[in-house]
């Protein structure tokens, strides 16, 4: 599992944040949210300047385990990954401990770096954001459906490439999304959500359905 992932894991009830698959969405839920599908308490959020924002949340509990010593286990990692990060530095911008529930909101100076950090031997936890071109530049294929975000078109491979300037997300781990631009089209296993909100669904044990892509301007 990633590096937060193995700190987290060793408290949160749900195998969802090990590494296995993300979890639900954590801030702003709107009207259009009211029925997220279950699978999960992380949300990934992509900023205009490419950087990446998760936030985590799950069950915590206290009578088990101390939130402080697990923050500064954490910050550790965090400090440990940054030395040999270029280009930025990955920050921890929450920490939270309420309710019952463990809020950590993690900040990504890129996809690479989000990649980097949570991907290890035993999890594939890669993101890819940029446009269609970059994306096929990178080695991602498109032999996939994609289906427009209201569910009345289906394109294939070779309209896809043909957009070749349209961003896109590809995840390989379930979680709610948040773009910043509005949705054109989604993959498999992904659910709109809004205009620039998406839910990645994980399988019924909380695992990856395969790569997830959202395609938006």
């Amino acid at each position: 599992m990633g590096r937060m992932k193995w700190i987290l894991g060793i408290f949160l009830i749900s195998a969802v944040l090990c590494g296995c698959g993300e979890n639900g969405e954590g801030r702003g839920a709107g009207p259009e949210e009211a029925n997220v599908p279950a699978g999960a308490g992380a949300e990934i959020e992509v900023l205009k300047d490419g950087s990446i924002v998760e936030t985590i949340t799950e069950e915590f509990a206290k009578e088990y385990y101390d939130a402080e010593n697990l923050e500064d286990m954490l910050m550790a990692e965090v400090e440990d990954f940054n030395r040999n990060l270029s280009g930025g530095s990955v920050t921890v911008e929450a920490f939270e401990s309420a309710d019952g529930k463990l809020t950590v909101e993690m900040k990504y100076p890129s996809p690479e770096a989000y990649s980097a950090y949570n991907t290890d031997t035993y999890n594939h936890k890669t993101l890819f954001v940029g446009t269609i071109v970059q994306a096929k530049e990178a080695g991602y294929t498109f032999d996939v459906p994609l289906t427009d975000a209201k569910g009345e078109k289906t394109i294939g491979e070779d309209e896809i490439l043909g957009m070749e300037s349209s961003k896109i997300v590809i995840a390989e781990s379930p979680s709610q999304l948040k773009i910043p631009g509005k949705i054109l089209y989604i993959g498999e296993n992904v659910e709109a959500l809004g205009k620039n909100k998406a839910a990645m669904r994980p399988d019924e044990n909380g695992n990856s359905l395969g790569k997830y892509y959202v395609v938006y301007k």
